[in-house]
């Protein structure tokens, strides 16, 4: 083949290929057609929305190799201050070592119809993400092109035609999206259209969430031997976001689309990428005999390669991956030699050290999130952890990223997608959750009531699970100083005027993860008692008020209704035992109140006061045993944490004896028919 008729083949070849992926310059838009609807789109029309998107017509056309490009024409109408605002500022997020994200234009459309064209050459721009560097990692790959629009003014429509192209499919000779068919905005009309090679047609289409009569599909077989797959999407409400919700994009309406034949697949694509990252140097196979030395135990084993990687190697790193940029891990050599890395290099240290040391361990790549739509088979994964095989063929996890965790695997990490990485591939699997036993704080309290009211208390806590784990991170974040004002500070919130007297953390090395956590403390607030000269009503201190994880998973329960799930991430609770000595001064209970136990699938609390011989003793008890309640189980959450609120504002009352022969105490079977105090 001459030189020449080589030239004129390369050129004529990528011209079929521009033609291919060349779309009208003026956009897919029917921009006549649209100018009624947004005349007709306004803010009565739509009160409760700041924006509204009028059209969104998306082309994406993909090759045998999983190379793609994707023309999307957009229109969005602006009704509010915060739309405006929203909408000044247009970015395309995108990895340049698989593909690129340009504007082809940005238009405004004024209210008389008038189009104001953006000037790119001075409002857009292209930089690196750098949001990334707060989990301390650098990739100049994972950047952003952002467009400003000035010009933008309420009643205005933006218009935005942009274009993506993939030159690196993530797992080679596939394709896989997924897009949000339902958003917080009113969607008037959308169209997603799928231009498919005969060779490679889609495998799994699944439409989830769905919500009736908003999307419609059609199939056709082109003249040229391609599929095209097309689904319009007209009129569907705007969506609202809820406290504590799933992400927006797992519970919303979506469709996913692949052609991943199974999870497996998957599973072996990673495998293959790592396994050549796993070899060991002399200096690693003699650091892993030195770890496991005197340990004949699996457990033993384990937990001494844990937390050598745990918190020998540093979180952080600079990605410059070329094969599969963002799942690529490092030479674990060179993880192990520099004394740092990203999840996936210290995932696959972890697993490579665990291999010398005998056991049959992988590299695991892991959803952070809501649990990922097993019907459709997708590589997106933001984490990587280790599994080891057990005996019994189930998966032990352990995530070493986390410094500061006592537990192999965190507890916050509980029902969530998981795909081991396997030479003879693994379907998607959910993390398993520790039960809330597993995650407690228990309290050990006991203190003193003086004649004028003053209280003096001691109180040991002994911290397990998540509340090891958020409360010594935590503390290895402050100075001293900065703790003790942290328990202050929530002691002068149980009690006013409460006073913090000594802290006692156990073990003094924080960063000592085989020894549970524990505090000690001691504090006195003066004149706790509601009294006048004849009796006096006491509001309990409680420090299970204070101190737990779970008083905080519920702060976001403000809503009485929801329609997405509410997620609380950890099943975990706090327990208390407590006494305190009254002076003689207070000797006899008046009313002790009867508190209404709680015990059902999803929530436990329990109350229970005693008085006997001058001590008024108590036990508390506030779980929760799910990590998700359902709409459904939201309603019923309502209703208890109702009837804990009236518990909370029940106080025992007691006489005051100016004489102690006045009055024996009464005995616990005469309290229990006593009448309830409680604090309106």
């Amino acid at each position: 083949m001459s030189v020449q008729f080589r030239t004129i083949f390369f050129l004529l070849t990528c011209f079929c290929l521009q033609s291919a992926f060349t779309q009208p310059a003026g956009g897919l838009l029917e921009m006549s057609r649209l100018s009624s609807v947004l005349s007709e789109t306004t803010r009565e029309a739509y009160p409760d929305a700041d924006d509204v998107m009028i059209d969104d017509y998306i082309q994406v056309r993909y090759e045998a190799d999983g190379t793609s490009v994707t023309w999307d024409d957009t229109l969005i109408k602006v009704l509010t201050q915060k739309g405006r605002d929203d909408n000044r500022s247009i970015r395309l997020h995108f990895h340049a070592g698989y593909g690129t994200a340009e504007f082809i234009f940005v238009q405004v459309i004024k209210a008389d119809g008038s189009v104001v064209a953006v000037d790119l050459a001075k409002q857009s721009q292209v930089m690196i993400d750098r949001s990334q560097m707060s989990s301390n990692i650098y990739d100049p790959q994972q950047k952003i092109n952002q467009v400003n629009i000035p010009a933008l003014e309420i009643g205005d429509a933006v218009r935005y035609y942009t274009c993506r192209k993939i030159f690196k499919a993530r797992v080679p000779n596939t394709f896989s999206d997924f897009q949000i068919l339902e958003y917080t905005s009113p969607i008037r009309q959308a169209c997603y259209e799928v231009n498919a090679p005969a060779e490679l047609p889609l495998r799994s289409i699944v439409l989830k969430s769905e919500i009736p009569g908003t999307v419609s599909r059609v199939e056709t077989a082109l003249p040229d031997g391609r599929l095209q797959y097309q689904w319009t999407v007209k009129d569907v409400p705007q969506a609202f976001r809820e406290p504590a919700m799933p992400s927006l994009h797992t519970v919303m309406q979506r469709l996913l689309i692949s052609t991943v034949p199974s999870w497996k697949d998957i599973s072996q694509w990673y495998w293959k990428l790592c396994e050549p990252r796993l070899a060991l140097t002399p200096d690693m196979k003699a650091k892993v005999a030195e770890l496991v030395r005197g340990e004949s135990e699996s457990a033993g084993k384990i937990q001494a390669i844990f937390r050598f990687v745990s918190q020998e190697i540093r979180y952080m790193g600079l990605t410059l991956e070329t094969e599969a940029p963002g799942y690529e891990p490092h030479d674990v050599s060179q993880t192990f030699e520099n004394r740092h890395g990203v999840c996936r290099d210290k995932a696959a240290l972890l697993a490579a050290l665990l291999r010398e040391a005998g056991l049959d361990a992988y590299p695991v790549l892991f959803y952070v999130g809501p649990k990922k739509d097993h019907e459709v088979p997708q590589p997106f994964f933001n984490h990587a952890v280790t599994a080891v095989r057990k005996a019994d063929g189930q998966y032990l996890l352990m995530d070493s990223t986390d410094e500061h965790t006592k537990d192999l695997f965190p507890s916050y990490l509980a029902d969530m997608s998981y795909l081991v990485a396997h030479p003879d591939g693994e379907p998607l699997q959910t993390s398993p959750g520790s039960p809330y036993t597993e995650n407690l704080a228990r309290i050990k309290t006991s203190g003193k009531i003086a004649a004028n009211g003053d209280f003096t208390c001691e109180s040991r806590i002994q911290l397990q699970g998540i509340n090891d784990n958020a409360y010594r991170s935590m503390l290895l974040r402050r100075t001293p100083p900065e703790r003790e004002l942290f328990f202050a500070t929530a002691l002068k919130g149980l009690v006013p005027g409460a006073e913090l007297h000594r802290l006692e953390i156990q073990p003094a090395d924080l960063q000592d993860t085989s020894r549970q956590l524990e505090l000690n403390l001691s504090f006195s607030a003066p004149d706790i008692l509601i009294r006048n000269d004849d009796t006096a009503m006491l509001r309990l201190p409680r420090l299970s008020a204070v101190i737990g994880y779970v008083n905080f998973a519920l702060e976001q329960a403000g809503l009485e209704k929801r329609r997405f799930p509410f997620k609380t991430q950890v099943a975990c609770g706090v327990m208390e035992e407590g006494s305190y000595e009254l002076d003689s001064a207070w000797g006899q209970a008046l009313s002790l109140p009867k508190f209404t136990q709680i015990d059902n699938d999803c929530l436990r609390w329990q109350r229970e006061l005693k008085f006997i011989r001058g001590v008024l003793s108590f036990s508390n008890e506030f779980s929760l045993k799910t990590v998700e309640f359902s709409p459904a189980q939201y309603l019923e959450l309502k209703q208890v944490l109702r009837s804990i609120e009236a518990n909370n504002r029940k106080r025992p009352i007691f006489a005051c004896l100016t004489d102690a022969s006045e009055a024996p105490p009464p005995s616990p079977a005469e309290l229990v028919d006593a009448a309830d105090a409680v604090v309106l």
